[in-house]
């Protein structure tokens, strides 16, 4: 479930084959920031060339646009396509901008799940306040050989989403607390106990902009937001074992 909105990225499609990531020339890139600061409250991160003339690819703030030479004139919400190998380029940037590195998460802070050989390795974030994430708990239940690094991350309700995590942190079986919340059980316990590990999680999670859960971290870096289709889910986790 998202709790912050972020700029969508569908609409209007520019053909092109290839997707150029070279930087800009140096001041056309200045012009382009210039003018967008100037006009807007926008933070450029930098600025590349497309494979179309005239056009370039605007990054900031963990998002993709694109531009015009003189940064007036915008195509927002918008997504650059490879029509002849049916290829939505945008995407492919985004996802390679959004990767988090697993070896950069707190795998120590996380509730650890291990079934059968344990060869499919990944990372949620999850709130028990979230619809969706209760479904993909029943889902990721039915999985084998899995190595599962759970992370409270709670942020969908002001004041039930932060309860529950605390109850599951502190409870003396956390896995089990936990696992039964997602499960959406609420069950009653203390929620006096040394939280700090959920506060650097949430750190860990604002570190990396993740915005929505379940977030989900393979191995390879990939990034899988919301209700992945059960079929895309285990290919992207085969996949991200063979990298």
């Amino acid at each position: 479930m998202r709790y912050r909105k972020s700029m969508g990225m569908a609409g209007l499609m520019l053909a092109a084959s290839v997707l150029g990531q070279a930087l800009a020339p140096s001041d056309i890139a200045q012009a382009i920031k210039t003018s967008i600061a100037q006009h807007s409250d926008v933070h450029v991160d930098s600025v590349h060339t497309t494979p179309v003339p005239g056009i370039f690819e605007v990054v900031a703030d963990a998002d993709v646009f694109y531009t015009d030479a003189s940064g007036r004139y915008a195509f927002l919400e918008a997504r650059l396509v490879d029509m002849q190998d049916k290829r939505d380029l945008t995407d492919a940037r985004l996802r390679d901008m959004n990767r988090i590195p697993f070896e950069s998460l707190p795998l120590q802070l996380a509730i650890k799940e291990v079934r059968g050989d344990g060869s499919r390795t990944f990372a949620v974030f999850e709130d028990s306040q979230c619809p969706i994430c209760q479904v993909f708990t029943k889902f990721i239940d039915q999985l084998d050989d899995v190595t599962i690094y759970r992370f409270p991350f709670p942020v969908i309700h002001p004041t039930e989403s932060a309860r529950q995590a605390r109850i599951g942190w502190c409870a003396p079986d956390r896995a089990g607390t936990w696992h039964a919340i997602m499960n959406g059980v609420r069950p009653e316990g203390t929620e006096s106990c040394d939280v700090s590990g959920l506060v650097d999680i949430l750190k860990v999670g604002e570190q990396h902009a993740i915005n929505s859960t379940p977030t989900v971290v393979l191995l390879d870096g990939t990034r899988l937001v919301g209700a992945t289709p059960p079929e895309q889910f285990i290919e992207a986790i085969d996949q991200s074992r063979r990298q």
